[in-house]
């Protein structure tokens, strides 16, 4: 049996499953909010040895140790979670549940600790940013100047830079205000006011000639360009959607030589599954940027025609032996 770990709304998922129901594969999906919302019921028993029992309406009683294989899509987002607490609990409150969260979190998945898995939820939660560009640079794959710092000294005033968060992009509601963290432009010039700021990540800007996002998955890489730098909007961050005139997306050829370092940067980080991303410079450089293991690939899939849910369903089931 297949065990997914996911979160609500995430069409990803949804359509894998189609995939498994036509192939004929016995799954169950659990939702990370569902452990904390009621919907789906647990039981985590220690003696005389440790059991952990699911229950919900869709699936009914089932015993975890029946698992075979598991997909760690999405799960374990607290900031969906505390949501339901706005205005009613202070930060210190706030705090001492998200450390009861994690602690029932990892409970649950030393259980399955043995169980075959298609990103392994300790690779995924250990992973950072940082981390990850150092592995980069260590095979080979260029990426752009980067700083963390809490002021501009280290920071070249005649330079173009982009910041972002150091560790996830997240979106929070202040009031009837919602702020999305995405990759901004900034210059130090604009900067020089502040004797200092809170420690923040700077890259220098790369001129690109199109971006590109990568779906890998064990060991093949699924390319797409995207031609962002047409529009003002989405020029620094694709993110930065046009929905009325949005972005040419399509299939890329890799060369050979960032194609097979790609897939080992992913061999060393242990991820299995992952979107990356990447700019084409007009210098005619690759820059690396980031790696999400949990990223989104229908984006990927539709405007490519690249079949990713079957191939992430085919995976699953040669697992579920």
């Amino acid at each position: 049996m297949i065990l997914i770990l996911s979160t609500p709304n995430d069409d990803d998922t949804n359509i894998v499953m189609e995939h498994l129901t036509m192939l004929g594969e016995k799954f169950i999906r659990i939702n990370d909010l569902d452990l904390f919302n009621g919907n789906t019921k647990m039981y985590y028993e220690l003696s005389p040895e440790p059991k952990l029992f699911v229950e919900n309406i869709f699936f009914g009683r089932i015993n975890l140790s029946d698992i075979q294989c598991v997909w760690y899509r999405k799960f374990g987002f607290f900031d969906k979670f505390k949501k339901k607490f706005r205005g009613e609990t202070n930060v210190e409150m706030l705090e001492y549940l998200k450390l009861e969260y994690t602690t029932t979190l990892d409970l649950f998945f030393d259980f399955l600790k043995d169980k075959k898995w298609l990103n392994n939820y300790l690779k995924v939660k250990n992973l950072s940013k940082i981390s990850t560009l150092i592995a980069s640079q260590k095979i080979g794959l260029k990426i752009p100047q980067t700083h963390i710092t809490n002021h501009t000294d280290s920071l070249n005033p005649n330079e173009s830079y982009i910041t972002k968060s150091i560790k996830d992009g997240t979106v929070i509601d202040v009031g009837e205000k919602t702020f999305f963290f995405l990759t901004k432009e900034v210059n130090p010039k604009t900067m020089a006011r502040y004797d200092h700021f809170f420690p923040s990540l700077f890259q220098e800007k790369i001129n690109k000639e199109y971006e590109l996002r990568i779906f890998h998955l064990n060991g093949k890489n699924y390319p797409m360009a995207i031609f962002s730098q047409r529009d003002r909007q989405t020029g620094v961050d694709y993110r930065h959607y046009n929905y009325s005139k949005p972005n040419r997306m399509i299939p890329y050829t890799l060369p050979e030589e960032i194609d097979e370092k790609i897939c080992r940067l992913m061999k060393d980080l242990g991820l299995d599954t992952g979107s990356l991303d990447i700019i084409k410079g007009t210098d005619g450089e690759y820059y690396f940027l980031e790696v999400n293991p949990s990223g989104q690939f229908r984006m990927t899939a539709l405007p490519c025609n690249y079949n990713l849910h079957y191939e992430v369903a085919c995976t699953l089931k040669k697992m579920n032996t």
